[in-house]
């Protein structure tokens, strides 16, 4: 059992892959991965630098997928704001949903990365496991290894909570 998120990159820097169990049936994890109200509401911290202003989510295949996050401080995002848009890719309630994810705040902003969710149940449980591919192109990728854990575990609190 995972119980806390265990994240690698893949040697070839091109993936990070994070998992853990949460103590949740795969349907309530999968609709705080698709519901816009609930998303906004766990994957803000509230000590963090950043805030999710705006969470939109179309929940289907080919549904649009756009992120407002504000760093008014400027300690992540020098810009103060960021804009990560996406088209969801596949989409299989409550097992796997994937989705494109193109930010502003890449390098490359123009580059689109993929985000896939699957979702297995385990008993009483549920193993998630959150894959960012297409990340070699972008010398910034790798990063990802560093925040992904937190969303990870803010979802975990969210969904073993309600």
């Amino acid at each position: 059992m995972i119980s806390t998120p265990q994240t690698i990159v893949t040697p070839d820097r091109d993936a990070v892959i994070s998992e853990t169990q949460i103590a949740a049936p795969p349907e309530r994890i999968f609709q705080a991965l698709t519901d816009s109200d609930l998303l906004i509401r766990w994957w803000n911290d509230e000590n963090g630098p950043c805030r999710v202003k705006q969470w939109e989510l179309e929940p289907r295949l080919g549904g649009r997928l756009r992120i407002l996050v504000e760093d008014p401080t400027g300690t992540m995002l020098p810009s103060g704001q960021s804009v990560t848009t996406g088209e969801i890719v596949e989409f299989d309630p409550p097992r796997t949903l994937a989705y494109t994810w193109r930010a502003t705040f890449h390098s490359n902003p123009d580059h689109d990365t993929l985000v896939r969710w699957e979702l297995v149940p385990t008993g009483n449980e549920t193993l998630v496991k959150m894959t960012h591919s297409r990340l070699k192109p972008l010398p910034e990728g790798a990063s990802y290894a560093e925040g992904w854990p937190g969303v990870i575990a803010w979802l975990k609190k969210f969904a073993e909570a309600r």
